[in-house]
């Protein structure tokens, strides 16, 4: 024996500095950058209460994270399907992908030039059509009670399907994110989460799906590293491109596994994203007017910290997560009833929050 490292050993360091080092680096790098040279999301008196301008547009260095992962990925292994980029234009993941550029760079236009709401939308959802059509659709959805093969349905409602999840869950990140810490670091639980379910078995090589999984994840880490102690925002380019991988990687699943997975995984932010807007209909406050009632800025309102808010719904993120990872295993049946719990769960705390912390606020005042 030479006394060196086996070649799997060998493999998995490699795969562990292009995979997580290089994104991680890349994005705490490109955020420091950012900091610098960034567009400010200034205090407004309503929605953003900040004390003072903060760098935004930080979801630039995610983004470059995973690109240089990517790239890193590609020089390694530079031809056939085994280069990482060659096998996600291959694959299914192409078409999200490709949205979760897009998201990027429109919500990076937003961050600098402040776009007007519809349009940002209209562009969006365009765009979810596009990957929707180019990407994993749910044709099949695998529901309990309809036999080992699932509720058939005609692909043009697959594709509507697809296309409504992708803009929903771009939108709902974005709709999250106004904490310190909140939207991102949900965002990594979920994402590992995923990364678990499509986790490749021992002595087998990772697809590619659970290789991006793994940059965002380390990509998202080099950000927060510099959101948490306040001092960058992702912006609309890390919400909505974010929000739009975890849409692609959610429908991924979806097909592999049951629509009941991911639907489960992101109850955390879901809930709070219709119930809010159920609230809004029912007061005849306007829908498309940024405002503070969602349930995270409920509690910040009444005096808890970022870090708290960004704590508790972590929580949240872990439950689900781990909820959706029994359901990938478990079956169809299972996740179903797993998604159903905790939706009820998570509507009456919804609720709760609403009635004791709302009146609670209204009678101080804020």
């Amino acid at each position: 024996m030479d006394g060196g490292l086996p070649p799997g050993a060998r493999a998995m360091i490699g795969l562990s500095l292009v995979w997580a080092v290089v994104p991680l680096i890349v994005s705490f790098l490109v955020c420091a950058l950012m900091i610098r040279l960034g567009p400010k999301d200034a205090p407004d008196g309503g929605r953003k209460t900040q004390a003072r301008p903060v760098p935004s547009a930080g979801g630039l260095g995610v983004l470059a994270g995973i690109g240089a992962a990517l790239l890193a990925g590609s020089l390694l292994l530079p031809g056939g399907l085994d280069n990482p980029i060659a096998a996600l234009a291959q694959s299914a993941l192409a078409g999200p992908m490709l949205l979760m550029l897009i998201a990027g760079l429109l919500g990076f236009a937003d961050d600098r030039l402040n776009l007007p709401a519809g349009r940002k939308l209209l562009v969006l959802a365009a765009a979810s059509v596009f990957a929707a059509i180019y990407g994993p659709h749910v044709t099949q959805l695998w529901l309990p009670g309809f036999g080992d093969g699932g509720l058939a349905l005609p692909v043009f409602i697959g594709i509507l399907c697809a296309a409504l999840w992708l803009f929903v869950m771009a939108n709902a990140v974005n709709f999250l994110d106004g904490a310190n810490g909140i939207a991102m670091g949900s965002s990594a639980i979920l994402l590992a989460a995923l990364a678990v379910i499509v986790a490749p078995p021992p002595g087998t090589a990772p697809g590619i799906l659970f290789l991006l999984l793994v940059a965002a994840i380390a990509a998202l880490c080099g950000f927060l590293a510099w959101n948490l102690a306040g001092r960058l925002y992702a912006g609309d380019t890390g919400s909505l491109a974010i929000g739009a991988l975890i849409g692609g990687a959610g429908l991924a699943t979806a097909v592999i596994h049951s629509a009941w997975v991911p639907a489960t995984l992101v109850l955390p932010i879901l809930i709070d994203v219709f119930l809010t807007l159920i609230w809004r209909a029912r007061l005849g406050r306007p829908l498309m007017q940024a405002h503070r009632d969602h349930a995270y800025q409920l509690f910040l309102r009444a005096g808890w910290s970022h870090l708290q808010v960004a704590g508790l719904w972590w929580g949240f993120c872990l439950i689900t997560g781990l909820a959706a990872i029994t359901g990938a295993r478990q079956g169809a049946g299972i996740a179903a009833s797993l998604f159903a719990g905790l939706l009820l769960l998570g509507c009456g705390l919804w609720i709760w929050q609403r009635v004791t912390l709302g009146r609670r606020l209204v009678a101080e005042g804020k």
